[in-house]
């Protein structure tokens, strides 16, 4: 004897709530369509029943307890004579947010809709697509589109978060909704939504945010600004720099930035890591001969790759296999997991060879170098 299957009040009820919290009832509102839920149950056997007939017995007495109206058909079996069996379940729209409890909050929602499409009715692509993000953000979605409508107001307010003055919304609200703001803003202005990167709201709606510092050790000093020769500055300052050197080292470490020896018409960046990224557009640098030193590992030739995207005549120092053979006793493992094993497009031919090499474990099982294992006195002697 094989047991049925049968569709439970328990598994109907978790169907309800489903069907709920995917927001089907309001899709069919905005589509302007009447929401029905309707479960039909599958036609019983003669041989289903003579099989399960305590099962099917004791399904229909728990269907008939429960809140569900459902109907039944009479079906006349072979040597059973007539039975009457359960057919279908129907909740219209009233009976299905009745049977959770969610009438008032459909009548908010719907509040919500129809507020929503008289202030922008753009936004009704995405309420029909994605109508959970209502209920989800229910209890805020005035404020939102509050905001919303003082980005249409102000595009690019070139203010901090911090100095916006929305009537009826604190800045910490903006901060807390960065990610549904933009999906609104996004639809508003017929724009693509953005991975929320780093400051990337701020970028992408003409907001101030706090750049990143730039931190720098002046090599010669001769060059030494106001005495000084470790600074650091926030990056719309470090733009502004007119250090009259002939060449920029940019090293991945910190200590290695802070010990680097003296070169003549030098200076040199640090600590940046990927973050890289924010010197691409330093205008004096590119008049300036660069020079990248990172890790002897996959991301250290990454990291170079994505400099010689922004400097393309970047040349690295002490990242090539004469290094890898003197310090591979002090080698150590790069973790599988975080490994980089893409394509890189700018390197050199003897680069792509180690970074070759090391993705395929060449040198020996993922081997890295770290920049602080190379002796200091092979730094010193080594001629920059």
């Amino acid at each position: 004897m094989i047991k049925l299957s049968l569709q439970t009040p328990k598994a109907i009820s978790k169907r309800v709530k489903t069907i709920y919290s995917q927001a089907k009832h309001l899709k069919a509102y905005l589509a302007k369509e009447e929401f029905q839920f309707v479960v039909k149950f599958k036609r019983l056997s003669q041989k289903d029943i003579e099989q399960n007939f305590n099962q099917i017995r004791h399904w229909i007495e728990e269907l008939n307890r429960s809140p569900f109206k459902v109907e039944f058909q009479t079906i006349a079996y072979r040597s059973l004579g007539e039975q009457s069996v359960p057919k279908e379940l129907f909740l219209n729209q009233d009976e299905f947010l009745r049977q959770l409890s969610k009438e008032k909050e459909f009548t908010t929602h719907i509040d919500l809709i129809e507020k929503s499409l008289r202030v922008f009715p753009c936004l009704e692509s995405l309420l029909k697509e994605k109508p959970q993000l209502l209920m989800e953000y229910d209890e805020v979605w005035e404020q939102l589109l509050t905001v919303c409508s003082y980005f249409v107001a102000y595009p690019k307010p070139n203010l901090y978060i911090r100095e916006l003055d929305i009537e009826g919304v604190d800045t910490k609200f903006i901060e807390n909704h960065k990610k549904i703001l933009d999906r609104l803003l996004s639809t508003i202005m017929d724009r693509e939504p953005i991975r929320m990167a780093q400051n990337g709201f701020e970028k992408r709606y003409g907001l101030k945010y706090d750049l990143p510092t730039v931190r720098f050790r002046i090599l010669d000093e001769t060059l030494y600004i106001g005495g000084l020769s470790d600074i650091s500055l926030p990056l719309n300052e470090f733009m502004k720099l007119e250090i009259d050197c002939d060449r920029v080292f940019i090293t991945e470490n910190k200590i290695n930035g802070l010990s680097f020896p003296p070169v003549k018409n030098t200076i040199v960046i640090f600590g940046l890591g990927y973050g890289v990224e924010t010197l691409k557009n330093v205008e004096w640098l590119h008049h300036k001969k660069i020079d990248y030193w990172g890790d002897i590992d996959t991301h250290g030739f990454a990291i170079l790759s994505q400099v010689r995207g922004y400097f393309p005549s970047t040349k690295s120092i002490l990242m090539d296999e004469k290094v890898i053979e003197k310090f591979k006793h002090l080698a150590v493992k790069e973790v599988q997991s975080k490994r980089f094993l893409g394509e890189l497009n700018n390197l050199t031919n003897e680069e792509t060879r180690v970074f070759e090499n090391l993705k395929n474990n060449l040198y020996g099982e993922s081997l890295r170098i770290e920049q602080e294992r190379i002796g200091f006195s092979y730094i010193e002697e080594y001629g920059f």
